[in-house]
């Protein structure tokens, strides 16, 4: 009784928004709750596939790398960003995971992480996932640049998050073209193991759903440096290595491995490389690697479900792994339509290198689990 006066309750918050907007981009597009449905009950009429883009035509700034390496046609539109399922083992191998620009990977239930992969561009990548259900800490998180978030089903809190920040997001519970199951998959596993985007279907479900593409954010993700400057290598010390936990589930790690040859950060989870099946196996690395602890707690009332609540607001101390160094860090976000901000330990600004990024957050509490290797 409780969810279900909770649900129309949002339900109501989400009519009363549309009505008072206009058509167009200020348009609440995530349709109103009217019922409790499993999302993973539909099948889905998506397919794998890709929309080839010209290669000559990728030179535009990619505002989730800082590099102009992104498709012209692609400039000023909304960025990407797929809830993908890290649930160990039924989730792996995943796919589509290699070809993201930023990773955003936090706690959610049970100790278990997701993560949230963000893409300039998903056209020419055929099947990413599995997807999992959207949660608030992510929408918070990753709000500043307007993405349009992809998914299977939220929580109580995404959805009142949705509803008071008008975020446009495709559920594909609802918007069933954008979708398909992976059925030779679903005969060993549960369904929510088996739900898959990519390219060609997420093209049709934004057709389909007429969500807005275009964006209302001019920032990147990062405060980046220029290509055409030095990178910046940091006087923190050495890190051929970092390691440090998530939550009480030891399965959930953040595991990074400078390769020196390739001047990236390969990532391992639960001792095992974590790869892209959809990409030759490749293991998924990283130029950039943002450690940032704060806050994580079980939100007062949902002990049961152990959602958990993230303090973006007053920010907290952190690490930036690059170039096979590190540097200790504060960091800040303040509102919630706030970017993140990142200082050295004597408060100046720190731009970070061009390139692919994952950024963990983790709870305070595991900062003395952090193993830095030199």
């Amino acid at each position: 009784m409780k969810k279900l006066i909770t649900l129309l309750f949002v339900a109501a918050i989400l009519i009363s928004m549309v009505a008072c907007n206009n058509a167009g981009d200020n348009a609440v597009i995530n349709p109103g709750i009217v019922e409790y449905k499993d999302p993973y009950a539909e099948a889905g009429e998506g397919e794998e596939g890709i929309i080839e883009v010209d290669p000559g035509a990728k030179t535009a700034l990619n505002p989730l790398t800082g590099l102009y390496n992104m498709a012209v046609d692609r400039v000023g539109e909304r960025p990407i960003a797929v809830s993908v399922n890290n649930y160990i083992p039924d989730s792996w191998p995943q796919f589509g995971t290699s070809k993201a620009d930023y990773i955003l990977e936090i706690v959610t239930e049970g100790g278990i992480t997701r993560l949230f992969c963000l893409y300039s561009d998903t056209r020419e990548v055929d099947k990413i996932g599995s997807i999992r259900s959207l949660r608030d800490q992510f929408l918070e998180a990753i709000y500043p640049l307007d993405p349009l978030i992809i998914h299977i089903g939220t929580s109580i809190y995404a959805d009142r998050a949705m509803a008071q920040y008008n975020f446009r997001t495709l559920n594909t519970g609802q918007v069933t073209p954008a979708m398909w199951t992976d059925t030779e998959r679903a005969l060993k596993r549960s369904i929510e193991h088996c739900k898959f985007v990519g390219g060609k279907s997420i093209e049709k479900g934004i057709e389909v759903s007429k969500i807005p593409t275009k964006s209302n954010s001019n920032k990147t993700a990062f405060d980046f440096l220029s290509p055409d400057d030095t990178a910046f290598v940091p006087d923190g010390g050495s890190a051929s290595a970092v390691h440090y936990f998530f939550s009480d589930n030891k399965k959930f790690d953040g595991d990074f491995r400078y390769d020196s040859a390739s001047e990236k950060y390969l990532k391992w989870q639960n001792g095992n490389p974590q790869i892209d099946a959809g990409n030759n196996d490749q293991q998924l690395q990283f130029d950039n690697v943002i450690l940032l602890f704060t806050d994580i707690s079980v939100i007062p009332g949902e002990e049961k479900e152990d959602l958990q609540q993230v303090d973006f607001k007053n920010g907290g101390e952190g690490y930036y792994f690059t170039k096979g160094n590190y540097i200790k860090i504060t960091w800040e976000k303040g509102d919630y339509q706030s970017n993140f901000v990142f200082k050295d330990e004597d408060g100046n600004d720190i731009k970070i290198n061009v390139g692919v990024t994952h950024m963990g957050v983790t709870d305070k509490k595991h900062k003395e689990t952090l193993v830095i290797t030199p």
